[in-house]
């Protein structure tokens, strides 16, 4: 959120969050348009890849990806500048009290019915959002992501007041494209093989070191593309952890039964009695995290509407693991949503 808050502010003057600090601020060239790529799924030490070098050669820094290290919270942030105690979206899935229900946060699909909720994802974070106040500035906001992702609700969320265009590949992009004359301009690209790759083969397959490779062809296209006076940076929305098949660990239903959790399998929340989430901590090894400190590591500001109906605490998965419900087995190798240097600390790259 603050590299997102940087960059509103040098192309407005002013934003509602703080930017980044002076040391890291200055790593990033002053500009009239700026370009965002925005890599999901790699973290900074997801660079000592070997087949990172690319990516590697553009580092300048690492930053802190926002709490909890998922897609929906990363994005929110970018699309807003705001922690996610302000623009309201805390997991991967997610309590909804005006409806009862947990609903995954991607897919706006109640998690226990199975089925798409009655509700509009772009009316969810609040207004304005960045694109928003850009435009009452007189900036635009030009947002580049995969053909098939530009109508569903995440994209309906995260993307609106921005013009929005898909790509069949990232190849086809062109910068010069992107800016014009009457306008200073904020292009977002979304890339999301790496994170695909990491999740189902994770980071010591060839699928996720092709992608690693790749990305770093799309950055270099990019780069060699950029019209006058527009720099280039890259971040990403987390980074990610693996996990082995004996590092699946599954909720005993007794231990659960009418209690509220949701979230995912690195970071569960948790509505009910104190003692009984204590009680799965001790059980799964997890790290115990009260209201309070969930309350700080999601930001200050005036808490969005959806989150006066707080968790009574959260559960951190150890290192190596995730903590699952018996109906939800996944098997996935990549995963994340921690706080390991592995999930959250992400890079700063300029080129």
């Amino acid at each position: 959120m603050n590299l997102a808050a940087e960059l509103e502010i040098r192309l407005t003057g002013r934003s509602p969050t703080r930017g980044l600090r002076p040391g890291l601020a200055e790593l990033i060239p002053q500009a009239r348009n700026y370009l965002l790529l925005i890599i999901d799924g790699v973290g900074d030490r997801q660079l000592t890849h070997p087949a990172a070098a690319t990516l590697r050669r553009h580092r300048r820094a690492a930053l802190y990806a926002p709490f909890p290290t998922t897609t929906t919270v990363g994005l929110s942030s970018v699309a807003t500048a705001l922690a996610p105690m302000q623009h309201g979206v805390i997991g991967y899935t997610q309590w909804m009290p005006a409806l009862r229900t947990v609903v995954n946060m991607l897919m706006w699909v109640d998690m226990a019915a199975g089925q798409p909720i009655d509700g509009d994802p772009a009316g969810f974070h609040p207004s304005p959002n960045l694109a928003e106040r850009l435009n009452v500035a007189g900036a635009r906001t030009v947002i580049l992501q995969p053909t098939e992702l530009l109508d569903t609700p995440l994209s309906n969320m995260v993307c609106r007041g921005a013009e929005r265009h898909g790509y069949s590949s990232p190849f086809d992009i062109r910068p010069s494209a992107l800016f014009n004359a009457g306008n200073r301009t904020l292009a977002v690209v979304y890339l999301g093989a790496v994170d695909a790759a990491a999740h189902a083969s994770g980071q010591r397959s060839q699928e996720y070191g092709t992608a690693l490779s790749r990305t770093g062809q799309v950055l270099e296209h990019l780069r060699r593309s950029l019209p006058p006076d527009t720099t280039l940076i890259g971040s990403a929305d987390h980074g990610h952890c693996d996990v082995l098949p004996d590092g699946r660990i599954y909720l005993d239903e007794n231990l659960t039964e009418g209690m509220r959790f949701w979230g995912d399998g690195r970071v569960l929340m948790f509505s009910g009695p104190l003692e009984r989430v204590r009680r799965i901590a001790h059980r799964t090894n997890a790290r115990f995290v009260s209201a309070g400190q969930l309350h700080r590591w999601l930001g200050g500001g005036p808490p969005h509407p959806i989150l006066k109906e707080f968790p009574a605490a959260a559960l951190l998965a150890p290192p190596g693991t995730v903590i699952l419900p018996q109906h939800l087995p996944s098997s996935n190798i990549g995963h994340h949503g921690g706080i390991t240097p592995q999930e959250l600390l992400i890079p700063l790259l300029v080129a």
